[in-house]
């Protein structure tokens, strides 16, 4: 930390002319922020409430657009900007928003939880009334959309709209090849792993009705957020060039980039013997989607109790992935069954009820009303099963589906439970932190200044007795969750005997593993960890400049196994084929 510091001092006091002191209403006491060299800001407060209300400040100000985007997907307003075509979106936002103990949400994430979000959503809101004093200042964005930045609540701070939260996609697709083909031969399809899981769909269920939409509103809701020329209020003084640089690719285009931007991470910890200076190294490469602005913000928070630098995303208080004076972790993705999708049979004399253990069962019904751009008023009533929320509903058919989420359970917003993270002093402060930390699924790896490393899984995790999860199950009372597995439970090692770890998606999960039905089935290719493992394993001691050409590596272990096959074919064109793929092995 101290280092860091210093550069950033040394920034701040070649930039001292520069220097600016701003009047913020909300703050107890006087905030430093020194913004260095590449732009990432480090905060020193002298208590914790106005660390957090200048990080938000601070966010804000540098992201306002990204801001208000985010928030209007938070509370299922976005047709009032956008208009009609994103109706369904805010009614899957607000079917699937948390509805349980806001204070028992907010102190989930941090003994002082509470007191932190409310902190720092109050700092984003002095920047938006800030901003608003002004309106001709706001940025470009807002004017060829023509509208205004709004507050913010701690609503807003816990959404779940872009969290990485389970496998209901995966789940309906396996049900839909089960219904075509069979499980068995269902199975061929993919690789399920550990063990081979029941893909036997319950014989009460309708197979070929599971071809209709039957996860729309939750699909509505999860859909990517994207502009097009349409969305533009475009005046004759508007500059034609900004309006061109504002528009975005149409959504199928921005789709296709979505799912091609998101491949896997990397995260690896190496113990000193290991090394050439003897301390831990500890490297993370997590991948999401590439979009402008970032989801990745990086920041540096310093507070009686706090002195942690790193990245997160800009609209959540404290440091998803970094470090602090004691310790640094990381993280990546470590597939965790969260969600299960129950179909009903309705009552022919009432759709609003369900069979449920041999009885009718009236469903929980919401009223709510949502404003539409250019439309009247629209009125929904909100449907709820005692699983979950209801995703379609087929009066037609007297059928509902409904969708249970682990992650609407108090803890469910993504990465916010790093503040407990952010301030852990040794390995058994980051594991008990850890227990908090319910979405999404994760590889969590950690290395401190004593030298310990360790890797702990994490997220909330269904225990399922008698399925597997991977296919859409009756609602009638016979599949029900068993709790939920403690997080400790779930896979772990400290100071491994090899002297490194190494997670990249792959199947992590011990082979005598007790509880599989509490974890995911499906894993990405194990070769990107191969090859971590074998830079690793290698022998040799260990740079930070060594991690950083792991990072960059561009060894393919399959390219390398299959040139050798190839090297003698005659084709030119496969000649040229073979070229690049040697320069891969």
């Amino acid at each position: 930390m101290r280092q860091l510091f210093i550069a950033a001092l040394g920034a701040f006091i070649a930039t001292l002319a520069s220097a600016q002191q701003l009047k913020v209403p909300g703050l107890r006491e006087p905030v430093e922020v020194i913004r260095d060299t590449y732009g990432v800001n480090h905060i020193y407060a002298k208590n914790e409430h106005d660390l957090f209300f200048a990080q938000g400040y601070c966010a804000a100000k540098d992201r306002l657009f990204q801001f208000e985007m985010w928030r209007l997907q938070a509370t299922g307003t976005t047709a009032e900007v956008f208009g009609e075509k994103e109706l369904k979106r805010d009614i899957g936002v607000r079917r699937f928003r948390y509805r349980g103990d806001l204070s028992q949400e907010l102190n989930h994430y941090h003994p002082n939880g509470q007191a932190i979000i409310v902190a720092f959503t109050d700092g984003v809101n002095a920047c938006v009334r800030e901003a608003l004093k002004d309106p001709s200042k706001l940025p470009l964005e807002f004017k060829l959309l023509g509208i205004q930045p709004k507050e913010w609540t701690p609503m807003v701070v816990i959404s779940r709209h872009q969290g990485l939260l389970g496998n209901i996609a995966e789940e309906v697709s396996v049900g839909r090849q089960v219904a075509t083909v069979g499980p068995e031969k269902a199975r061929d399809l993919d690789v399920f792993e550990p063990g081979q899981p029941l893909l036997d769909i319950d014989p009460v269920i309708n197979k070929q009705r599971l071809f209709d939409d039957v996860t729309e509103l939750y699909d509505a809701y999860r859909k990517p957020l994207s502009l097009t020329p349409k969305d533009l209020v475009v005046s004759a003084n508007t500059n034609q060039k900004e309006y061109k640089a504002l528009a975005m690719q149409d959504e199928e285009d921005y789709d296709k980039m979505i799912e091609t931007g998101v491949i896997g991470s990397n995260n690896w910890i190496v113990s000193g013997p290991l090394t050439q200076n003897g301390y831990p190294i500890l490297a993370n490469d997590p991948h999401r989607a590439l979009s402008a602005p970032s989801l990745r913000y990086m920041v540096h928070l310093n507070a009686p109790g706090w002195d942690v630098v790193g990245g997160g995303e800009p609209t959540i208080p404290g440091i998803s992935i970094g470090h602090n004076d004691f310790g640094a972790w990381g993280l990546t993705i470590f597939y965790i069954d969260g969600e299960d999708l129950y179909v009903y049979e309705l009552n022919p004399a009432n759709k609003r009820q369900y069979k449920y253990q041999g009885r009718w069962e009236d469903m929980r019904v919401i009223k709510d009303t949502l404003h539409v751009k250019g439309k009247s008023d629209v009125y929904v009533d909100h449907l709820y099963t005692r699983h979950g929320p209801v995703s379609y509903f087929d009066e037609q058919n007297n059928i509902a589906y409904a969708i249970r989420c682990a992650w609407l359970e108090p803890g469910g917003a993504p990465y916010l439970a790093s503040l407990r993270i952010d301030q852990a002093k040794n390995w058994e402060d980051f594991r008990a932190a850890c227990s908090y930390s319910h979405i999404p699924g994760e590889n969590m790896i950690w290395a401190d200044r004593k030298g310990d490393i360790g890797w702990q899984v994490v997220g909330i995790a269904p225990i399922r007795r008698n399925w597997s999860g991977l296919v859409p199950v009756p609602g009638d009372g016979r599949y029900e969750w068993s709790g939920y597995l403690p997080i400790t439970s779930l896979p772990n090692i400290s100071n491994p005997s090899k002297g490194f770890w190494a997670t990249a998606n792959e199947n992590l999960v011990p082979f005598d593993y007790p509880h599989n039905d509490a974890v995911g089935a499906n894993w990405s290719d194990s070769y990107r960890a191969d090859r971590i493992n074998e830079v690793l394993g290698s022998g040799k001691k260990h740079t930070q400049v060594d991690m950083m050409r792991l990072q960059f590596d561009y060894l393919s272990i399959p390219a390398r196994n299959l040139v050798p096959f190839l090297k003698e074919l005659k084709s030119m064109d496969v000649k040229a084929d073979v070229a690049r793929l040697e320069f891969c092995a």
